[in-house]
């Protein structure tokens, strides 16, 4: 005989809005992952706000060297997040919101609402929710793109909101090219982005944060609220116990790196062509019908400075 378990939640909600003092992207990714995996959501929500200095961040199940254009003379981060979806830049002039709440209670399409509203009443720039819960002006504009990570008990929703992030980069940093990889990764979606400054240049940062901030506190959902305003987090070990083992697995190769689905990459010169086979980040398998031997690159990590040392070895290769 079955039983159906029902969740009970008090009427009162408690709702906080959290602003991290890190700009380093994997303290924030670490409390973001902090706050999902040790709180208790059952009769409280939050709203995590954090802004990042200059880096790119991959979805959960993305190939870093299909989704990002590697620059050496770029000192660039690149971090994997816990949720899936496509690739995003972060800067200074981007802003990052986290939703948290209870599984049984997510809504995203409410939390997007409240950006939406934020942005009418105080800047009157008129936006839309797309069908990929984007938010978009004029149907055609990004200004912000959302992802997800729902578990139990709590889940969160997460999004960038375009200030006036340095585009000209951004571009140069994921503007798809051929590169001759195949793979099931999930694979990012072009969009035409804007800043919000474009549209109205008084909008700025610290008063986005604080009128998101207020927007949320002040919306009502099924239960009633108690608000518990507006705190500042400093991420680390000493206020999240584990923090720093979080980090860690941030920031290593094997998470950033290692966790990228199966590829093949094909290395072509001279009408030339070598394969590698890459699992988890390392090159498993070389095929190549040149007469060189490649080996040598088996169990390797791979990178991009593998595919410009087997083109130079092609190079010497006599047709």
């Amino acid at each position: 005989m079955a039983f159906m378990v029902r969740r009970f939640y008090s009427s009162v909600i408690e709702k906080t809005v959290m602003i991290s003092r890190s700009t380093d992207v994997f303290e924030n990714l670490a409390l973001e992952h902090w706050y999902y995996r040790h709180s208790d959501f059952t009769n409280k929500n939050m709203l995590l706000l954090w802004v990042n200095s200059n880096c790119v961040v991959i979805g959960r199940h993305q190939n870093p060297w299909l989704e990002v254009n590697f620059d050496p003379a770029t000192d660039l981060r690149i971090a994997r997040r816990n949720s899936g979806g496509g690739t995003v830049f972060h800067d200074d002039e981007n802003l990052n919101l986290t939703f948290f709440t209870n599984r049984d209670i997510y809504n995203r399409k409410q939390n997007l609402e409240i950006i939406v509203e934020t942005l009418k009443s105080e800047w009157n720039i008129v936006t839309e929710i797309n069908k990929r819960e984007d938010i978009v002006i004029d149907n055609k504009y990004k200004i912000s793109g959302t992802a997800s990570k729902l578990g139990r008990p709590n889940a969160y929703h997460h999004c960038t909101l375009l200030v006036n992030c340095n585009r000209e980069l951004m571009s140069n940093l994921l503007r798809k090219h051929e590169k001759n990889i195949e793979t099931n990764a999930t694979v990012s979606v072009t969009s035409d982005v804007l800043n919000l400054t474009q549209i109205n240049n008084k909008v700025c940062i610290n008063r986005l944060m604080t009128a998101i901030g207020l927007q949320y506190l002040k919306t009502v959902g099924d239960s009633t609220t108690a608000n518990q305003g507006f705190n500042y987090v400093t991420p680390n070990e000493q206020t999240f116990p584990g923090f720093n083992e979080i980090k860690n697995e941030m920031e290593s190769w094997e998470w950033r790196y290692g966790r990228t689905p199966k590829f093949n990459i094909t290395v072509k010169c001279n009408e030339l062509s070598v394969i590698l086979s890459v699992k988890n980040g390392i090159i498993e398998n070389v095929a190549t019908a040149c007469n060189v031997s490649l080996n040598n690159f088996v169990n390797e990590k791979f990178n991009m400075n593998v595919v410009e040392e087997i083109k130079q070895l092609l190079k010497t290769i006599k047709m």
